[in-house]
């Protein structure tokens, strides 16, 4: 099974935090990882955001960057297109949404993901309408 998983779950996979133990649960099913062109760039941020605030050390970012970038490579990476330009913009006047939630909503939607995954209950919420199945961890 193919899932989409949004910024804000997959960081699950790599810190423990509400969450985490639901989304190792649900990888068990998940053969593949969609994730958005955007969601390299906001997982480094998280990860920046926590070492600047000290939630993290070097060493654990360092790791965090590693173990990120390994699993990058076999991620199913929606492609930054037309098309997607095209669904997000039409989803930031459909549903009222920030800039780079209409963008992950878009990306889940393109990947044809079985699953969407996400922990924001508004984007939760919109991906509900558009995808077969979304779930909210």
């Amino acid at each position: 099974m193919r899932a989409f998983i949004d910024t804000s779950s997959l960081f699950k996979k790599y810190v423990e935090e509400d969450g985490s133990k639901e989304l190792d649960s649900l990888l068990q099913e998940v053969s593949e990882i969609a994730v958005s062109p955007i969601t390299w760039v906001e997982m480094s941020a998280v990860v920046a955001r926590r070492l600047r605030g000290k939630s993290l050390t070097s060493q654990q970012a360092a790791w965090l960057k590693s173990e990120m970038y390994k699993d990058f490579q076999s991620f199913h990476r929606v492609v930054w297109n037309e098309s997607l330009e095209k669904v997000a913009t039409d989803f930031v006047y459909q549903y009222s949404l920030a800039t780079l939630d209409a963008i992950q909503l878009a990306s889940g939607v393109l990947s044809k993901a079985e699953t969407f995954v996400t922990s924001d209950r508004r984007l939760f919420g919109e991906a509900q309408k558009k995808v077969r199945k979304a779930v909210c961890i």
